[in-house]
């Protein structure tokens, strides 16, 4: 089994421990969402609002919407989490632009781009959207091969990037061309 190929240099910010926005959770993809802008914000010294405050902008430009029996926890459709972004980066004239490869069995390209974003130091989100779990989250290690296993920065917990069943993919943000 391969070993796992951790982020070099410092982990971004943990995206966990949800703030409240609208009356329920905002939802972990505005949250890893804001995590990463703060990251290449601070970056290029760009002035953004506090993480829990740009997560609910981007929850609103992401169309986040309330899973049903869930007590508040909030969903945003992959296609929905780069145009969100793209977005609120517009809207607010910064010189970023958020990327994502997403889809199903992607591993291979998933992988390619890990390696380029992490040699990079670039941080990325990954996504898992299966039976065994849906949420995205900044990531802290992978594991390359088979299903494309990844560490979650907040929690350490597994990630599938490229379920049997499912969607898997990888989000980032980097400089606009």
């Amino acid at each position: 089994m391969p070993e796992q190929v951790v982020f070099p240099g410092l982990c971004p910010p943990k995206d966990g421990a949800q703030p409240l926005w609208r009356g329920g959770l905002v939802g972990c993809g505005a949250l890893s969402a804001a995590t990463l802008l703060r990251v290449q914000a601070e970056r290029r010294g760009l002035d953004l609002p506090p993480r829990d405050e740009l997560a609910g902008e981007l929850a609103a430009w992401q169309g986040a919407f309330r899973v049903p029996l869930t007590g508040g926890w909030r969903a945003t459709w992959p296609w929905r989490w780069l145009s969100g972004v793209n977005g609120a980066l517009i809207a607010r004239g910064l010189p970023l632009r958020a990327r994502g490869l997403w889809g199903v069995r992607r591993g291979p390209a998933l992988e390619a781009h890990l390696e380029r974003l992490f040699a990079q130091g670039l941080p990325v989100v990954g996504l898992e959207f299966s039976p065994r779990q849906q949420h995205y989250g900044v990531l802290r290690a992978y594991q390359p091969g088979g299903e494309l296993r990844a560490a979650l920065n907040a929690t350490g917990e597994p990630l599938v990037l490229s379920p049997r069943l499912g969607l898997g993919g990888v989000f980032w943000v980097e400089p606009a061309p």
